[in-house]
Formats: C-alpha cells, structure tokens, sequence
C-alpha cells in the first residue's frame, strides 16, 4: 500500500485565559457582605441566661430565658467598652435585638 507520510500536526497551543467579565454592583455588595460577617463572626461565641448580664434587659419585652446571646468579636474582651451582641430568639430565631451589651464598667 502506497500510504503518504503524515504531517505533524501543528504544536497545540496553550489554552487561552478566559477573560472574565467584571462583577455587578449587588455581586460587589453580597462580597463585602459576607467578608465583614465572617470578620465580625470568627470566634462568636453564643451564651444562655445563666452566663449574661446585660444591662438593657430591664427595659426589653423578653426573659433572659428566651434568647440567645451572641457576641462579636470576643476578642476584645479586655476593652473598656460594652459588649456588640446579637439576641436571637430561642424559639423563633428572629433577631430581636443587635447593638451594644450595656455592660461595660
């Protein structure tokens, strides 16, 4: 059989870089979003009645029994300031309250 010589083929290429198209405005905002939780978050610690004391729960419509404490950042636990705190609801788990502990001092 009378067969020709193959060529060889031509040297692949390396695959191009995928160019990407920029992020949207919102896709910015979820970005930073979880960013400054996972900071605020990273090593929160969740307390019950027995482990709290906070000053606002005289002036709130709920009983240390029936919410969560979570506190940002605890960490900063030697500064002079009042606790960040998140109260969740136990049987719900709305967020009913977000903001300063009152227990500083």
């Amino acid at each position: 059989m009378n067969q020709r010589p193959r060529r060889p083929k031509p040297p692949q290429s390396s695959p191009r870089r995928q160019t990407r198209k920029p992020i949207t405005p919102a896709e910015a905002r979820r970005r930073a979003a979880r960013h400054v939780i996972s900071r605020i978050f990273k090593g929160a610690t969740v307390a019950d009645e027995a482990e709290v004391r906070l000053g606002f729960y005289s002036a709130s419509h709920w009983k240390p029994a029936e919410v969560w404490i979570v506190y940002k950042n605890p960490a900063d636990s030697m500064a002079l300031k009042s606790s960040d705190i998140v109260v969740v609801a136990k049987r719900t788990g709305r967020v009913l309250y977000e903001g300063p502990a009152g227990d500083e001092g």
